[in-house]
Order: C-alpha cells, then structure tokens, then sequence
C-alpha cells in the first residue's frame, strides 16, 4: 500500500515578488479593541498580579517572623529554668 503525499494547490501569491510586504490594515473588520488599551489592561494585570504576590510574601514573613519570636521567648524561657 502506497501513501501519497498531498502537495499544496499553488496561488497567486507563491512567487516572491506577489507577497505583500508592507502591513496593510484590515478595512471593515469586526474587531473593535484598540491596541493601546490592550497594552495598558496587560501592564495593570502584570501590576495586580505583582502587588498581589509581594502582599503574600509580606504576610508569610511576618507569620515566620512572629513564630521565630515565640521560639526566642520559649529558648529564653528554657534557659531561666535552668538556672
């Protein structure tokens, strides 16, 4: 059994000098974001996202630095009965 590759139907614009190389906007299109709005929604979400994360970091950091406290007050604790 013999398996045939498909070959690509040729167009128009398979020749170099038939592709377009300069970009040309679409006309009557149905998109209607702008990219300058889009830029700036991304930048706000990398922000939130940033600040978000830097807000965890700061509250696991003062739970570590509350428990670390307590082991200090338990040690010191410790060591008075000792004496």
């Amino acid at each position: 059994m013999t398996q045939q590759i498909p070959t690509p139907a040729p167009s128009a614009s398979a020749e170099p000098e038939g592709r377009a190389s300069t970009f040309r906007a679409v006309e009557g299109g149905t998109e209607t974001h702008s990219g300058t709005v889009l830029l700036v929604e991304a930048y706000a979400a990398i922000w939130l996202i940033l600040m978000g994360w830097l807000f965890m970091l700061w509250r696991k950091q003062r739970g570590l630095h509350a428990r670390l406290d307590d082991v200090e007050r338990a040690l010191d604790r410790a060591l008075a009965d000792k004496k």
